[in-house]
């Protein structure tokens, strides 16, 4: 398949009850997707089902069967959140039922633009009959995404069609804007779950970003920080996984009672939590009842399902009109969002999808009713200049003016306005940036020296390198170099060659040790020119082998010590005392006998003793004579 080897879709498998999702699923992937007991005995789908498809390419796609049923609605809408493409699956015997129309939507809603129509069960109706059974399904989908989509009959149970499915599933994939993997990382939960020996588990389909093993993330809306200690794409473990990719992540430390589907794993401080979203929202054609004003209404955002009640500004209740409204949804907890996310309304009872949109804007507040409010949500849903250039450095942190401007849609003449009032920063001369993502990446930055410092008070500072290492996953480097050098220029970090450090910073001794290596110190002094191995010192204090090594290169770079030999340390303190000595009693030159009478050294000490002493530039050999510098 031409260019998706290295990218990642999700397919949806959709449709009513009984239209053979599951069995066409299975005939594809080899995977059976009724994982339930309850779902063998009841041959109905509760949960969702997931199974890898590999490509003759070698690329991965997952497919998800989503539950038919409509009690079962819930699960199918937070399947469907993360789809690329749906394929509808018709039975060729019962054509387009109920369930099928509230399916259709829902993707309509959700904006998803490409399916494939699946007639199953072929063999339950007449050959000469099968193009009149296309006519009617097609009949029954117009207006829908699938009204031009490409039809496969199959017979999943003998293996017909299947290689036919596959190929127009490949050319239909061509065609998708894949999503954001250079985003921040962003996995709306839909599985929480336990596995004995490895503990939490979560499991979702990744929106945009990308997320390794390690990083250190966050549960969103609690804010529960976390680390992935391990990924999984498909039951096989993986360093990375991508947007687009279906990936359980194993969460330490953190129990499954705290964290619930709908919650986001998130790597950034990019996305925000909210109570309130301002929504641009269409309706179903013919809703059962009217629409009230503050009506109590189910929301579905992301794998999030949530009450809400639904305030308009221009009405007191909604009936069939069929025209866009612009109105908020005020949420009884928070969920996560950010604009441009699709969302799900659905009543209730008596129990039905109502209508879908997008949000506009994540954090709304309280508007007066009245045309007001909605020329400035119109406002808002059209984007100023700023919104715009902040969406789409949602999507990309860094950008070339050529492509933020074919981004944005905004001139050049634009886009300079926003550099003056400092919405726009421009980097390196080539690339812009948004001033809310240069924000969050000085905070990222500076939290990561400070913890450094927390986690390494002995250390003078971090490496560059290493900071531009550990947001290389996240956050462009010239972007992060940028915000270094911002620091640095206005005194907030400081520079020591290679390593940066916070310009409060001293290091010192950690609380939980100072005692011991006060210890270790002493007892250096304490032997004077004639110490004993340094891990010796190390042992006796109890001071673990990683807090030994930190001592001791603080001691050196602080120069409280010399390095006497590879395994000693003698005090600075005490070689400056024993010189002052020595060049009193001999100002002109030095020979070994004399300093050997002179400190009592024993040949094992002299000889380092009299090397360092020339190491540091104190003295000058000339053959066996030694003379000051």
């Amino acid at each position: 398949m031409r260019g998706l080897s290295s990218k990642h879709y999700t397919i949806g498998m959709a449709g009513h009850i009984d239209h053979g999702k599951t069995t066409l699923t299975k005939a594809l992937t080899g995977v059976d997707t009724d994982r339930l007991k309850e779902e063998k005995e009841r041959q109905i789908s509760i949960e969702l089902g997931y199974a890898p498809l590999k490509m003759d390419d070698g690329s991965l796609l997952s497919i998800i069967d989503v539950p038919g049923h409509e009690r079962f609605i819930r699960q199918m809408i937070a399947g469907v959140s993360g789809i690329d493409l749906v394929i509808l699956v018709v039975a060729a015997d019962e054509g387009v039922m109920p369930q099928t129309k509230e399916h259709l939507e829902i993707v309509k809603f959700l904006q998803i633009q490409k399916g494939i129509i699946a007639i199953t069960k072929k063999d339950k109706v007449e050959d000469d009959l099968l193009d009149l059974v296309r006519e009617e399904i097609m009949d029954e989908l117009e207006g829908s995404v699938f009204h031009h989509a490409p039809v496969v009959f199959l017979d999943s149970t003998k293996n017909i069609g299947i290689d036919d499915l596959k190929e127009t599933l490949l050319g239909q994939l061509e065609d998708i804007q894949h999503k954001q993997e250079s985003g921040d990382f962003r996995l709306p939960i839909d599985q929480v779950f336990t596995i004995k020996g490895q503990g939490t588990v979560v499991r979702g389909t990744i929106m945009e970003g990308m997320v390794h093993t390690d990083d250190e993330l966050q549960i969103l809306p609690s804010g529960i920080p976390v680390k992935a200690r391990q990924l999984q794409v498909h039951n096989k473990m993986v360093d990375k996984a991508k947007a687009g990719q279906r990936v359980a992540v194993n969460l330490p430390n953190i129990s499954a009672e705290d964290i619930n589907r709908g919650d986001v794993l998130v790597l950034s401080q990019t996305y925000e939590t909210t109570d309130t979203i301002d929504v641009s929202l269409k309706f179903i054609k013919k809703l059962q009842y009217p629409i009230k004003q503050r009506s109590v209404l189910k929301v579905h955002i992301g794998t999030a399902e949530v009450m809400g009640k639904i305030i308009f500004f221009d009405r007191n209740e909604y009936q069939d009109s069929n025209e866009e409204v612009l109105c908020q949804l005020r949420l009884e907890e928070e969920v996560t969002a950010k604009r441009g996310d699709k969302f799900i309304v659905r009543r209730p009872t008596p129990v039905e999808t109502v209508g879908g949109g997008w949000v506009i804007q994540a954090k709304g507040s309280k508007y007066k009713f009245g045309e007001d409010t909605i020329r400035t949500l119109q406002k808002v849903k059209e984007g100023s200049p700023e919104e715009r250039v902040t969406q789409a450095f949602s999507k990309n942190k860094l950008l070339e003016s050529k492509d933020l401007q074919e981004e944005t849609g905004l001139t050049k003449m634009e886009l300079d306005s926003l550099l003056e009032v400092g919405k726009l920063i421009k980097i390196k001369d080539k690339f812009y940036t948004g001033s809310e993502n240069v924000k969050a990446t000085l905070h990222q930055v500076t939290s990561y020296i400070h913890a450094f410092h927390e986690a390494n008070p002995l250390k003078a500072g971090v490496a560059k390198a290493e900071i531009l290492s550990n947001f290389s996953n996240s956050v462009p480097k010239n972007l992060v170099e940028h915000v270094l050098q911002s620091l640095q220029d206005d005194g907030k970090i400081m520079r020591d060659e290679s390593l940066l450090y916070d310009a409060s910073f001293e290091p010192h001794y950690p609380p939980s040790w100072k005692k011991r290596m006060e210890q270790v110190v002493s007892g250096i002094e304490g032997d004077g020119l004639t110490p004993k191995p340094f891990e010796q010192y190390g042992r006796e204090a109890g001071l673990p082998d990683k807090e030994l090594r930190d001592l001791q290169h603080y001691l050196i770079r602080q120069e409280k010590v010399y390095e006497l030999d590879e395994k000693h340390l003698v005090s600075v303190k005490i070689i400056e005392s024993s010189v002052s000595r020595l060049k009193k009693k001999y100002p002109q030159e030095l020979e070994l006998s004399a300093v050997k009478e002179e400190l009592g050294l024993s040949r094992k000490y002299l000889i380092p003793y009299m090397e360092l002493l020339d190491a540091i530039q104190i003295t000058k050999r000339e053959d066996s004579v030694r003379y000051w510098v």
